[in-house]
């Protein structure tokens, strides 16, 4: 039964707690409750939803506008839930992925799309940053789009803010890992004495520690964001250990359509050698310079970002200038970024090795944003 036409029979029986069927489910925040399906989320300028659907047909909403918030539980039917199930095998949507997805760099709305699917055992994420991003996919994503509104009309059970603000998110068992068992001529290591907020080795600044073989996926990622009168120019850079390359030029302005330049390579030995060097020179190696364009007007800016694998973590470096900011008699050093004078050497090599070379660009490149590709 597609969403719109929801059955009033079932609707009221739920209301009136009469069925021994939504009475046999366990609460939704029982970590021992069945898993979840399908979360969705959609984030737009002046109201905020996310619901998430458990395999046994029970969901929670939560809906949220300036002065409003609202969370909300209900179940879907036998014949509800199969049509959901129906729209989430959808061949389609199931062989998307997020790097097929245009990213747009200028959006005149806000209006984000977040979708996770359980493809068990893992889950399938796919994120559009604004309608145009989604327009190739509305055949099979409009229906998803559809089943949200839906399930906030649905019949519910609604739930105060303390108690049903989780941001859609299923619950989780505590799980414990076994420690592994030390040979007996060796001395176990001493436990450091750490107070509470001390330990910040997960949420470090400079990134997420990669496991396996992510340790050694990228060699480095770079980007160049340039804003002027409402246009945006965009140039990134991946390179992979082996020397692989994968650069993209992009460029957008108010109203009009993303242009794209994708370029791929491979570089020499002894330039790969060079851009080793300089990503490991000690004063780049040991920065953990964070500044951002959050919050700031200005009339021109150019964002930079640098990341890089490094023994344990990502390293993370983001550098920004502004010019025009208001307020400022002077615009001519206005909002500089001192510290960008350490990632100078690296942007020259960049440039000389890497965007001056006359390459033919690939055809009907999607853009990436050079996230790095396994």
């Amino acid at each position: 039964m597609l969403p719109g036409s929801l059955r009033t029979h079932g609707l009221v029986v739920f209301l009136l707690g009469i069925s021994s069927h939504a009475q046999a489910r366990p609460p939704f925040s029982d970590p021992a409750a069945p898993s979840f399906i399908v979360r969705l989320q959609r984030n737009q300028s002046d109201k905020n939803v996310c619901a998430i659907v458990r395999g046994d047909g029970m969901f929670h909403v939560e809906s949220e506008t300036t002065n409003h918030f609202e969370a909300s539980e209900g179940t879907l039917d036998d014949t509800e839930l199969a049509d959901l199930n129906a729209v989430l095998r959808n061949s389609d949507l199931a062989a998307l992925r997020q790097k097929k997805i245009t990213s747009p760099l200028v959006m005149t709305e806000k209006d984000e799309f977040v979708l996770s699917i359980l493809r068990s055992p893992l889950t399938q994420d796919l994120v559009f940053m604004n309608r145009e991003s989604r327009r190739p996919f509305d055949s099979f994503i409009n229906p998803l789009l559809r089943w949200l509104d839906a399930l906030q009309h649905h019949a519910h059970t609604s739930l105060g803010e303390f108690v049903g603000r989780n941001n859609c998110l299923p619950p989780k068992k505590p799980e414990f890992s076994r420690r592994q068992e030390l040979p007996s001529s060796v001395e176990a290591p001493s436990v450091p004495n750490m107070s509470p907020g001390k330990d910040d080795s997960l949420s470090r600044s400079s990134g997420v520690a990669p496991t396996g073989s992510q340790e050694a996926m990228f060699l480095m990622r770079w980007n160049v964001n340039h804003i002027a009168n409402g246009a945006v120019q965009d140039t990134c850079v991946v390179v992979y250990p082996s020397g692989r390359y994968h650069m993209e030029k992009s460029a957008q302005g108010s109203h009009e359509k993303l242009k794209l330049h994708t370029f791929e390579d491979t570089l020499q030995a002894a330039d790969l050698e060079q851009l080793e060097g300089l990503l490991n020179e000690p004063k780049l190696k040991s920065s953990t310079h964070r500044n951002l364009a959050e919050g700031k007007i200005f009339r021109e800016g150019e964002m930079t970002t640098l990341d890089v694998p490094r023994e344990g973590h990502v390293q993370q470096l983001s550098f920004a200038n502004y010019f025009g900011i208001p307020g400022w008699v002077s615009n001519v050093n206005a909002g500089t970024d001192p510290e960008e004078r350490i990632v100078t050497p690296l942007r020259k090599w960049l440039d000389s090795h890497i965007k001056a070379k006359n390459e033919a660009a690939l055809q009907n490149a999607v853009p990436t944003r050079c996230i790095p590709q396994q």
